[in-house]
């Protein structure tokens, strides 16, 4: 509830959230995972301020719908950001067909996307985008952009996998993630939570 509550200082005019209260101007991808977090706080059962949540849902569709790829992870970004619109039940399905045939997308992104088109009640071209990606990714560490690192990106597949209904397929990625989460390792807070989330939900 706290947490709920601390982020309308977050949110500025356009409905994004910056990176730290009291900016003028949005964070992308802190835009998505505050986003997301208010999506599975109301999910939860949490009482999320419907204005936050729809001037939210508003940037989002704007921003997905002017996007153009580039650099810095602005790729990974859009597809969090397709995935996160679908599951908000609000998919933008112009922008998510325009990405899909982009060229070289990112095995994180391309798992997004197909969780995206299963949430928008489309599990057989999920299923196609699903059947051309493995659920291999290379290890990084990013400490900008979107944060990621390679076990960030595998619990990103985890999730997509455990909303298709593909739970076989996703237990090697539980046991690389179960060594991770057990070992004395560093992880920063966005693998942390998204590999906690993953968990939770395969």
């Amino acid at each position: 509830k706290a947490t709920i509550d601390r982020l309308k200082g977050f949110q500025v005019s356009d409905g994004g959230f910056a990176y730290w209260p009291g900016q003028p101007n949005a964070n992308e991808w802190g835009t998505n995972y505050a986003g997301h977090f208010l999506l599975e706080a109301q999910k939860a059962g949490y009482t999320v301020p419907s204005m936050l949540l729809n001037n939210w849902k508003a940037y989002q569709t704007k921003v997905a719908r002017q996007w153009i790829k580039g650099d810095n992870g602005s790729e990974l970004t859009q597809s969090y950001r397709l995935f996160l619109l679908a599951l908000a039940k609000s998919p933008e399905m112009g922008a998510m067909n325009r990405m899909r045939v982009q060229k070289s997308l990112s095995t994180a992104s391309k798992w997004n996307l197909a969780a995206a088109y299963h949430l928008a009640g489309q599990p057989e071209v999920a299923q196609q985008i699903a059947n051309g990606v493995g659920i291999e990714v290379s290890d990084y560490t990013e400490l900008t952009g979107t944060y990621g690192s390679g076990i960030r990106d595998q619990a990103i597949i985890l999730q997509a996998l455990s909303i298709m209904g593909q739970k076989a397929k996703g237990a090697p990625i539980v046991q690389a993630i179960s060594t991770e989460l057990s070992s004395e390792k560093w992880m920063n807070t966005q693998a942390t939570a998204y590999c906690l989330v993953a968990m939770a939900k395969y």
